[in-house]
């Protein structure tokens, strides 16, 4: 069985062969995939669901679902209602 990180390894080497605009497509994906992994985790640990999210954010429940699931397009002004709901900021990291 392949791991993750395995697969993970293929997908970025296959990137790096076709050249910058697939590695910076993939690198666009990772962003996604990280935020959403964000969003989920900090919602579920504060025991929240989509619904409550929404109420204490202003942004829909299909939105924030669509950004959990990795095919929104969030907006900072989305990203940051959303941080401050739950009770946390938004930093950029060196990573």
């Amino acid at each position: 069985m392949t791991t993750f990180d395995e697969t993970h390894s293929l997908v970025v080497a296959e990137a790096e062969a076709e050249g910058p605009n697939a590695v910076a497509e993939l690198r666009l994906l990772e962003d996604r995939y990280r935020l959403a992994c964000d969003l989920i985790g900090r919602r579920r640990a504060l025991h929240m669901t989509q619904e409550q999210l929404a109420a204490a954010s202003g942004i829909r429940q299909s939105e924030i679902s669509r950004i959990e699931g990795g095919s929104g397009n969030p907006t900072l002004k989305t990203i940051g209602a959303l941080a401050r709901a739950l009770g946390t900021e938004l930093r950029l990291s060196a990573s």
